[in-house]
């Protein structure tokens, strides 16, 4: 990175992202990106669909500037955790982000997973998308059958032909793409044409460097109770084994889960950060089977030093290497994941190699990757 200033420095930067429904993996790449990649702007203002506030930091919740109306509406806004309604307005949010002013600024970064990809800035300003997937509604709708359900799911799945045509038309528009993981990039050339570059985003490795090596005497399992990430096949394939596991979530398989829970396996509700790092830190090994874009809680299990069980698609494969990081799975079958719990168990694992893997992945990494891209594309413009 050259030592020269940014082209950025003292100068209005604005971020557009798609919304803000808690402090999760896309809320700390806006955070990161306002924070640490434009650091040097004269000021950094977030355009956003819908924010839960009170769920951010202050200083992120301070930086937004724009919310869509229709979203605020009683029995359509979020209150804290409780999701209200504001997601069914899916088909007004590519004209919202297609109409908001960004006259006043001199680049715009897009943060997007849905409609923000349709910030249309006016010609000659740099603008950078950072894509955390094409907008699964549209183009991975056969597929989302365990994300989506009820109504909305016929609906976004009914509609996504017309999604399809306005997605691929907005990713035209911005100068550079940036994908979370080769998997995305190779949705975004097949579903947009384009190329992308791969920044992996950023995760705070450094909070989960245990001082001391923990007992080590169980697995962890950390999600939602969703079918996707499939929790059920998670606990059946631990019944009968000597090791234990513990599982951290909430959400609509719970009911079903607890009825068919082994003697072996505890199911535990959303903690504190506090408490999942020392559930890392004691992890004998982590499991992810779920196809994810990227899949940051796999790099925090390795910044506590346990080996990851994972699938052998999506993001997983840019961060466990198979017989190094963990092992990979190519279906999450309870019999392939029991022999996958046996193979790591039996494994001498080096603690200090896995930490080191997952600093690949830190947020120092990230900064320096983003401000590399974003510094050549306005110096192209």
């Amino acid at each position: 990175m050259s030592s020269d200033p940014a082209p950025w420095a003292g100068r209005p930067v604005a971020i557009v992202h798609d919304w803000f429904q808690g402090y999760h993996g896309s809320e700390r790449v806006v955070e990161a990106l306002a924070d640490d990649v434009l650091a040097e702007a004269s000021r950094v203002d977030v355009f956003t669909f819908h924010a839960a506030r009170e769920l951010l930091p202050p200083r992120l919740a301070a930086r937004i500037v724009r919310e869509s109306r229709p979203s605020r509406l009683p029995g359509l806004r979020q209150v804290g955790h409780d999701p209200g309604r504001w997601r069914y307005l899916l088909p007004y949010m590519p004209h919202y982000f297609r109409s908001l002013d960004f006259s006043g600024y001199d680049l715009v970064v897009v943060s997007s997973h849905a409609c923000a990809i349709n910030a249309d800035p006016p010609s000659g300003t740099p603008c950078v998308c950072y894509c955390h997937t094409p907008m699964r509604y549209a183009w991975l709708a056969d597929t989302e059958r365990g994300r989506l359900s009820g109504a909305r799911g016929v609906a976004l799945r009914a509609a996504s032909a017309w999604l399809r045509r306005r997605d691929r038309k907005a990713a035209q528009r911005p100068d550079q793409l940036v994908a979370n993981s080769t998997a995305v990039r190779e949705r975004i050339r097949r579903f947009y044409g384009r190329e992308a570059a791969v920044v992996h985003p950023p995760v705070e490795v450094d909070e989960l460097r245990p001082d001391v090596e923990g007992t080590r005497d169980r697995f962890l399992w950390v999600g939602r109770l969703v079918p996707y990430k499939r929790p059920l096949e998670v606990a059946e394939a631990f019944r009968g084994l000597p090791q234990r596991l513990t599982m951290v979530g909430i959400g609509p398989q719970e009911e079903e889960l607890r009825a068919r829970l082994p003697e072996n396996v505890e199911l535990r509700g959303w903690i504190s950060r506090e408490e999942l790092g020392g559930l890392y830190a004691g992890a004998a090994g982590f499991l992810h089977v779920g196809e994810e874009d990227f899949g940051i809680t796999m790099v925090e299990a390795l910044a506590a030093g346990a080996p990851v069980i994972a699938l052998n698609a999506g993001g997983a494969r840019d961060i466990v290497r198979d017989g190094v990081d963990g092992v990979l799975v190519d279906e999450p079958s309870v019999d392939s994941l029991r022999a996958a719990v046996e193979r790591v168990a039996v494994t001498d694992w080096d603690r200090d190699r896995l930490r080191e893997r997952a600093a690949e992945f830190s947020r120092a990494h990230f900064t320096a990757a983003m401000r590399q891209l974003v510094a050549e594309t306005m110096h192209a413009e």
